[in-house]
């Protein structure tokens, strides 16, 4: 087969905004749309509540807080244990707690010129989120991973009258999933405002088609939305700024004018000498500001991180990034951060990334859903590649979880969708077509995303996967023409992928735990490369990576510990896989993998044996208000020489002065124990307490155990936002 080439770039996850125009959240500047950071300012009920759609209902007693936030991993009554062996999810789902749960958030739109559209935009509800502004329904979204934008426009009051958003989140359906899910609105929330002419949801594409260390060309193309009375005379103009933030010559498109109601597409080309290239290990990110013009005026923007790079595929030489050999040296992660549960701050994210790429790791497997935006950044940003995998199951539940996404996959989508239009449909669509048109064309700009996985160890038989197979690679090639497809394969072998459709339908064939059934696909004619979407621990696999240049990499199940998969395993709350454990404590298997990919080596700290004291070590002696923020305050019962005692489990209790918060309390221990309050059982002689600021100042953490010498440090709290790092960081 020829060789498949992926010159993508890198998406915006948060854009900056114009000052001033709406009171709902942190906004900055630089704009000519107003993009609203929505995450401060909700109230949250735990259950139903009867009326809670409507404006006028009395919240006042509602718990106040800010998004993202997982109710099931504190349970209805923190800092009470939330998990029980007799719960709805199971096991599998961790023993957690499911259910309903409301959101609301009054907002008012001042500043805000009622001729404007008006947009709400969530990265991510788990699940099955009802979204009602000032009473009205605006719409429904089941799967809880994949993102959706609603027009308000017409529901929302302009001016400074009160507005009222509220969501019902509902995980009822049980088991949801194999794995944690958790539950509420637990990614990034954004309030968009925009001119009536203005560019159409994630409709801004940029590829990097001809990307060398000499020269590239940067090639954007865009859709403008006229939601206006009357046509407009419209254009649109390309700036491209360098990672030091110089900005190239602008480039102005040929003029169209486009009718009311219409739309029109645009591209543009931008000449780039002797490009700061993306790749792992120097992950250089320029910006691209796509201006729409009407008459000359500009008024509408979209910003867009770009990473020039080549990625290629072919069958003799497996995959090239800017023309050299590579392999993914990969990890499966799940989405949940143990005590965080699935509302992850980006320094949780971050520092497991970092805990990763010291191990080696290159590559990250999103097992078995989308991952947010704010993980793509980051992804983008520190120089991973990214497997995007859209689903876990297809038609057919996996076990009896009735609750999991089977129950929509085929199931006719309601309207509005709260995302742009499958590609070629028609009339009513299924629930996977919008959702997987959905991660392609939010996800296909970040260079990180190396492939689409169609799914994981899908149960249905051949012949229907065949045509679901067909139509979800005819999505993502529309959308995204070149960057490969593959699935993450049952027994290949055994289910008549190999020798049927399946082996020509997917640009790289996938198996999981089947190496020799790759290999074999990858033999017959015409070939494809090959990809082990995952592998145990054993790191023998690597010998057999190593000798098949067609073999692209593989996925190690799993880079961490996680929640679920732990059905018949009570007391114990998840099962246990991982180079990792779900706090960041390398494993041996870790260290063993470390070694196979050549990664600097690094050792376990030293042991001992007789415990005399506590000792605290913030992994960050600065911590800020800011949500995404966080410091992991480890706390190690030690010997006289301060050498962790691994066999002590005893509970350790956190007390915390000045303008600083515990926001959970961790370790590595598998079993269920509350994660909230400010006591923990030492895991082999670590616990930890994750704080936050609430204000400017000096934070003291103490921590006691037993008769133990305490422990104490001093963290620095501060009001700056949380700014991601860059390349090998945290």
């Amino acid at each position: 087969m020829a060789a498949l080439s992926t010159p993508w770039v890198a998406a915006s996850a948060t854009p900056a905004v114009n000052a001033g125009a709406v009171n709902a959240g942190a906004i900055s500047t630089n704009r000519l749309r107003t993009v609203t950071n929505f995450d401060p300012g909700w109230l949250f009920n735990y259950g139903d509540a009867s009326g809670a759609s409507a404006g006028s209902y009395a919240d006042g007693g509602w718990r106040k807080l800010s998004v993202p936030h997982d109710w099931s991993i504190e349970g209805r009554t923190p800092p009470a244990d939330p998990f029980s062996q007799s719960a709805p999810s199971t096991g599998r789902g961790g023993y957690a707690p499911s259910g309903i749960g409301w959101y609301r958030k009054h907002f008012s739109l001042a500043g805000v010129p009622a001729t404007h559209k008006t947009y709400i935009e969530f990265d991510g509800v788990m699940a099955n989120a009802s979204v009602y502004v000032n009473g009205t329904l605006i719409g429904t979204h089941p799967y809880g991973y994949t993102s959706f934008r609603y027009d308000i426009t017409a529901a929302v009051k302009f001016g400074g009258a009160d507005n009222v958003i509220a969501v019902k989140t509902d995980t009822s359906q049980q088991p949801a999933s194999r794995y944690y899910t958790g539950a509420g609105i637990y990614r990034d929330v954004r309030l968009i405002a925009t001119d009536p002419v203005h560019i159409a949801q994630w409709a801004t594409y940029v590829t990097t088609p001809n990307a060398t260390s000499s020269a590239a060309t940067v090639h954007a193309q865009t859709t403008v939305v006229n939601t206006s009375s009357t046509e407009a005379n419209v254009s649109v103009q390309g700036v491209l700024s360098a990672p030091d933030g110089a900005a190239l010559a602008p480039v102005m498109t040929a003029a169209k004018t486009i009718a009311a109601g219409a739309s029109a597409t645009f591209g543009y080309d931008v000449a780039v000498s002797n490009p700061r290239l993306w790749d792992l290990t120097s992950p250089n990110l320029y910006t691209l500001a796509t201006n729409v013009l009407v008459d000359g005026t500009a008024v509408d923007d979209d910003i867009t991180p770009v990473g020039i790079r080549s990625l290629t595929f072919s069958a003799p030489n497996g995959m090239k990034l800017n023309g050299k050999g590579v392999k993914f040296q990969g990890v499966a992660l799940h989405q949940d951060y143990h005590g965080l549960g699935v509302a992850a701050p980006q320094r949780a994210v971050q520092r497991r990334l970092a805990q990763l790429k010291a191990l080696g790791v290159n590559a990250i497997r999103t097992a078995h859903d989308p991952p947010s935006p704010a993980f793509l950044d980051l992804a983008d940003r520190m120089g991973f590649l990214v497997l995007d995998e859209f689903f876990d199951v297809w038609t057919q539940h996996k076990y009896s979880d009735v609750g999991d996404y089977a129950t929509y996959f085929n199931r006719t989508a309601s309207s509005p969708t709260g995302t742009p239009a499958v590609p070629g449909a028609t009339g009513s669509v299924p629930w996977y077509q919008v959702d997987a048109t959905s991660v392609v064309m939010r996800d296909r700009n970040h260079p990180s995303v190396a492939m689409w996985s169609t799914g994981n160890e899908i149960r249905d038989s051949l012949s229907t996967r065949t045509p679901l197979l067909t139509k979800m690679v005819s999505i993502s090639h529309a959308l995204d023409p070149g960057r490969p497809v593959t699935q993450a394969l049952f027994r290949p072998g055994d289910s008549g992928d190999i020798t049927g459709a399946t082996r020509t339908t997917v640009d790289v064939f996938g198996g999981n735990y089947r190496p020799d059934e790759v290999i074999r696909a990858m033999g017959m004619s015409p070939a494809r490369p090959g990809l082990f979407t995952e592998m145990g621990t054993d790191t023998s696999a690597w010998t057999t990576v190593k000798n098949n240049p067609g073999v692209t990499g593989l996925f190690v199940w799993t880079g961490a510990a996680y929640l679920g998969e732990a059905d018949g395993l009570w007391p114990k709350a998840e099962s246990g896989f991982g180079l990792m454990d779900a706090v960041g404590t390398v494993r041996s298997i870790g260290y063993a993998w470390q070694s196979a990919w050549g990664a600097p080596h690094t050792s376990p700290p030293p042991t001992g044996t007789t415990a005399t004291r506590v000792v605290l070590t913030p992994d960050h002696s600065t911590v800020s208000t800011d949500v995404h923020d966080v410091s992991y305050v480890k706390a190690t019962i030690a010997d006289p020489a301060g050498r962790v005692v691994t066999s002590s489990s005893t509970p350790v209790t956190f007390s915390i002065s000045g303008p600083g918060v515990i926001v959970a309390v961790d370790s590595g221990n598998p079993a269920h124990e509350t994660f909230r309050g400010t006591a923990r059982k030492a895991y082999q002689g670590i616990a930890y307490a994750l704080v936050r600021a609430t204000g400017a100042g000096a934070i003291t953490v103490t921590a006691s155990a037993g008769g133990l010498a305490l422990g104490t440090t001093t963290l620095s709290g501060t009001t700056a936002p949380f700014v991601a790092c860059s390349g090998s960081c945290d």
